[in-house]
């Protein structure tokens, strides 16, 4: 530890004993608690040794005015095979296309295929995949009048609509007959709704091996107000059961120009440096330079760099004020003064007639006369 920290913190509690001596007076606690602050700061080690941020509370997504508004899609690994997954918004409704290759040729003809039924939507949200990227993907979105929208790398809870239609796919694919499940799924209501996907998506229920009343059949669309307050209520226990599972804490926004530090989940210490250059329009995605690059990382993996204070600029060491009159702390050139000697109290000690020595407690010690 540098010695004129040493020094700032003996000056401090010199600062205390007056305080003492004089009257009740709290105001050394935020001196103390800065130069604590200062030390760990100014600590190579302490910065880099931190645990992962905590995560900040859940933002759910608002549901859409109408079907296949804004979708997402993401690519579903089983058993060695890949499928594309796309799933919508207002209804959930799931599409499963069969991927030959993990091209993204092939995945923008999956995807003209399943718009040739739906229509384009106004917004597709993916991850940063290889399928997802480059000049063709993004002219693919310009001709199909479409607003491709990316979410932060190594964040998958960003695209979390996406992520939970694969685990259904998956669950979907499994079955014996896939495509049977897949329609089942599509013909069941949801809790997130409280009807079906095909209600939302098609404005009617659709037929399946289940026996169902013809009138069930016909077109009618369900009271979308009522889904619309029951998909708010279950969100908003989504977001009190996410929120108290992981005690989450906001984190300030970062501004351009700041050092931070950047660590993913997977990383051990914040080791690694970078500038953050702009906010894009995903909530909490940050682009930071580092090493040359230009990287695209949430806001839970960087961290702003702690400097320590500058003193000087305030005219050297600060005051600590009590009942109204400054004090100002001893001089770093000035040896410490004595500790003031402590007496101890002697305590009687007499004798039984059967010969056992009777000690009061030392805490009674200055009673005893």
């Amino acid at each position: 530890m540098r010695p004129e920290i040493l020094q700032r913190i003996h000056d401090g509690h010199q600062g205390i004993v007056k305080c003492r001596e004089r009257a009740k007076c709290s105001v050394w606690w935020p001196r103390i608690s800065r130069d604590i602050q200062e030390i760990v700061s100014t600590c190579k080690h302490c910065q880099e040794s931190k645990p992962t941020q905590k995560r900040e509370p859940l933002i759910t997504t608002p549901l859409p005015n109408r079907p296949w508004e804004r979708v997402a899609a993401d690519i579903c690994e089983l058993n060695t095979q890949h499928y594309l997954v796309v799933v919508d918004y207002f209804s959930r409704y799931i599409e499963i296309a069969y991927l030959k290759d993990m091209s993204s040729e092939t995945t923008r003809a999956k995807l003209k295929n399943i718009f040739s039924r739906w229509g384009c939507p106004n917004e597709l949200i993916t991850d940063n995949g290889p399928q997802f990227s480059g000049r063709a993907f993004m002219q693919f979105s310009q001709e199909y009048d479409f607003r491709h929208i990316t979410t932060s790398p190594h964040y998958a809870q960003a695209n979390g609509e996406a992520e939970r239609a694969v685990q259904t796919a998956k669950k979907i694919l499994r079955q014996a007959d896939p495509f049977l499940a897949l329609m089942i799924y599509r013909a069941t209501p949801l809790q997130a709704t409280g009807v079906s996907p095909a209600q939302l998506m098609l404005g009617r229920q659709i037929r399946t091996t289940v026996p169902t009343l013809e009138t069930k059949l016909q077109p009618v669309w369900p009271d979308l107000q009522h889904v619309r307050q029951v998909d708010e209520r279950v969100k908003q226990g989504y977001r009190h059961a996410y929120n108290n599972r992981h005690d989450v804490r906001p984190l300030p926004e970062l501004q351009s120009g700041l050092s931070v530090a950047v660590k993913l989940d997977s990383e051990k210490g914040w080791t690694k440096t970078a500038t953050v250059l702009k906010q894009r329009d995903s909530p909490r995605s940050y682009l930071v330079q580092t090493d040359g690059r230009v990287l695209r990382r949430n806001r839970r993996h960087l961290r702003p760099l702690l400097s320590a204070p500058n003193t000087s600029e305030k005219g050297g060491e600060d005051h600590i004020e009590c009942d109204g009159e400054p004090h100002s702390p001893a001089p770093a050139s000035d040896p410490p003064p004595d500790p003031p000697p402590v007496t101890v109290p002697v305590t009687a000690v007499h004798m039984t007639s059967s010969g056992r020595l009777v000690k009061p407690p030392d805490r009674y010690g200055e009673y005893v006369k």
